[in-house]
């Protein structure tokens, strides 16, 4: 009899045990998947802007002229197409001047930097009934990239078509602008935007899609 009792002491002991270890992982499932949900429905919540900036930490150095170029179209979308604040803008625009050549950067201190692109961004919205914005963006394949030497320095040219949606006395229009980059290589292997133009040949509008420059 004692020795039955025991028994059943020692599987209830048991069996405290394996519900209490169930609930603990019940509890801790629980608030995992509720952290979760938060962090999803606060990436959800996030703007283009701030997602941007979001990953700009640690995403890498775009490996060729071309990606460079399509990253900082996304940054050009988000200057003029989203809404951000004061200190969302000198975080976009510190980006940006992550991918330009030391020589490009040189020419405007940083106060006149932002105050150039403030200027930009103002201007481009004020144009139309009710701003205009980018609507598309082409940029050239890769296998279009024109390489070249320049005074012991690897460069590159391609171009990028900035497709502007504006309304005008109740009409839509579609203005395209194409621009020519010159990138160069740096020390660390890296394409920088050394300059651009405006392109009149392929262009279609006189709207300066560019912040900053």
């Amino acid at each position: 009899m004692k020795k039955y009792v025991k028994t059943v002491i020692i599987m209830l002991v048991v069996v405290g045990i394996l519900v209490g270890f169930y609930l603990f992982l019940s509890r801790r499932n629980e608030q995992e998947t509720s952290t979760e949900a938060t962090a999803d429905r606060q990436v959800r919540d996030m703007t283009a802007t701030q997602k941007l900036i979001a990953e700009a930490a640690y995403k890498p150095y775009p490996v060729t002229p071309v990606q460079v170029l399509k990253y900082y179209n996304e940054i050009q979308v988000c200057f003029y197409n989203e809404e951000y604040s004061e200190e969302e803008l000198k975080q976009l625009g510190s980006i940006s001047r992550r991918l330009m050549d030391d020589e490009l950067v040189a020419q405007q201190t940083e106060e006149q930097f932002y105050a150039q692109l403030k200027l930009d961004v103002a201007n481009l919205k004020a144009q139309g009934d009710h701003g205009t914005t980018i609507y598309d963006i082409e940029v050239t394949p890769s296998m279009d990239v024109e390489y070249f030497d320049h005074e012991g320095d690897e460069c590159a040219r391609l171009y990028n078509s900035y497709t502007m949606k504006q309304m005008i006395e109740g009409k839509l229009y579609y203005p395209v602008i194409r621009y020519v980059y010159v990138m160069r290589r740096d020390k660390e292997g890296h394409w920088k935007i050394l300059g651009f133009k405006k392109d009149e040949e392929g262009s279609s509008g006189t709207e300066k899609p560019l912040a900053g420059s």
